[in-house]
């Protein structure tokens, strides 16, 4: 009941369809289903018929769980790094909107955002997202403009606005700071949610940009769903999302 109960508050309070937030509700029905099996004794818990498709069962449950655990590590790892050294660019990715205002997690990112431009009046941003699906503008629109209204100066936002995903985001950043930010290096930050800073510098690195982590904290009612869907999307970036 308890994944069912994550899925629909999760939904209620505006966070998008994703793998994150439907998995523990999709689960939560499997468990029940398998509770009421085992109560009222139908043949796929108790047969000896189902029995080899059990154990498989069990098995696949067992190396999932293994798996993600092994996952996990890695990515909360990746946040006990902090930025080293003073950037100059800051590029700060997209999550989601909610018609035409940022999503809470978007929101925490941007405030972030908003602590070290403060502090850093020489340092310029790139913010970075498309138009997803429910959304009635860019994600870099709605971004620029959550900057602009707290006292950003215009002329230190620079707005990708075609990316659809982590990859798209970093590589078309990426030309942005070759048409505005000189010849490379660059002294740069990537300003993401704390548990999707070890993706987005992996894939940083994989269209040839060298990036210092800037973490946004990540709402603990989303903190179940951020870890199931970066799971599934560490593994496939991992195996697909090429530079």
């Amino acid at each position: 009941m308890a994944g069912i109960a994550d899925a629909v508050i999760v939904l209620s309070i505006g966070s998008g369809l994703n793998t994150g937030t439907v998995l523990p509700g999709v689960l939560g029905v499997l468990l029940c289903l398998w509770a009421a099996a085992l109560k009222r004794g139908w043949p796929i818990a108790v047969g000896q018929g189902w029995r080899r498709s059990r154990h498989i069962s069990y098995l696949a449950i067992t190396l999932f769980a293994l798996s993600f655990l092994i996952v996990q590590v890695f990515i909360w790892t990746a946040t006990m790094r902090t930025s080293g050294e003073d950037s100059d660019w800051l590029l700060v990715l997209g999550a989601g909107l909610r018609g035409a205002a940022p999503s809470e997690m978007l929101r925490l990112r941007m405030d972030t955002a908003l602590g070290y431009l403060a502090s850093h009046p020489q340092c310029r941003i790139i913010v970075s997202g498309g138009r997803g699906l429910g959304e009635t503008r860019t994600e870099a629109e709605a971004m620029a403009e959550y900057l602009t209204k707290r006292g950003v100066d215009a002329s230190r936002v620079f707005l990708e606005d075609k990316a659809t995903s982590t990859i798209e985001n970093l590589r078309l950043s990426k030309v942005l700071l070759q048409h505005n930010g000189g010849p490379p290096p660059w002294k740069a930050a990537v300003v993401t949610s704390d548990f999707h800073q070890l993706r987005a510098r992996m894939l940083a690195e994989r269209v040839g940009l060298e990036l210092q982590p800037l973490s946004a904290p990540t709402p603990w009612y989303l903190m179940l769903n951020a870890c199931l869907r970066e799971y599934f999307a560490v593994i496939k970036s991992s195996l697909f999302d090429r530079g």
